[in-house]
């Protein structure tokens, strides 16, 4: 880990304006990026990455996952050492998935020039996709949602446009489960094909206007 010289983090737009990411996140990658960028690698085990950040070791895993599933970074293994590196695509990734006409898929003409073979390696990433929740209950209703989306939304629901969306959906609830399950009906009820900050019916429990009263009232 002396391959560069500390004088610390500097966090570039396209990772610090990643809202989709949690803060320490976007910490990781931007630590990930400098030894990248220093023609090395991030060797850190994840207890390293956890007091640094001040985040458990199980939700520094995560964030490795997430990174991994959207492109940002590529893992290898260094004998019994974990490599992980940014990818040559992380200038493109926040511009393309923020793209409201695309809605999180890699169809944007960002991507011209990138070799089909290395674009769908990034949209068809086969690695897990991280649940913002445990609770088994969740992924019953995650799988609720992909079987709505796909009925009114062409092509397919790709492991790239999921991890866009889980992660939008875990920083819209804020980690709350009910939540996030309100922020789902809300949006298959609308048919919309993303997700939305939740809005409470404020009319459900309004008092019944009586046009009398308002005409009177009109008339003073």
């Amino acid at each position: 880990m002396n391959d560069r010289q500390f004088k610390g983090i500097w966090i570039p737009a396209h990772i610090w304006e990643q809202l989709d990411l949690t803060a320490a996140e976007r910490c990781l990658w931007a630590e990930i990026d400098s030894f990248t960028n220093a023609k090395s690698g991030y060797y850190k085990t994840n207890q390293q990455a956890s007091e640094e950040l001040g985040i458990s070791e199980r939700s520094v895993s995560r964030a490795f996952a997430k990174l991994e599933n959207l492109g940002a970074i590529t893992i290898e293994k260094s004998g019994v050492r974990r490599v992980a590196k940014s990818t040559q695509w992380r200038d493109v990734l926040d511009s393309v998935a923020s793209n409201p006409r695309h809605s999180g898929e890699v169809s944007s003409p960002q991507w011209r020039g990138i070799k089909n073979k290395e674009k769908n390696k990034i949209k068809n990433n086969e690695n897990t996709v991280v649940m913002p929740f445990d609770e088994k209950e969740f992924a019953e209703i995650w799988r609720t949602w992909k079987r709505e989306r796909q009925a009114y939304t062409r092509g397919r629901y790709t492991p790239y446009a999921q991890q866009r969306a889980l992660n939008k959906l875990e920083r819209l609830s804020h980690g709350d489960l009910e939540l996030a399950r309100k922020i789902i009906d809300q949006s298959i009820t609308n048919g919309w094909k993303d997700f939305f900050p939740y809005r409470d019916d404020k009319t459900r429990n309004r008092p019944s206007l009586d046009a009398t009263e308002a005409l009177n009232w009109s008339s003073q």
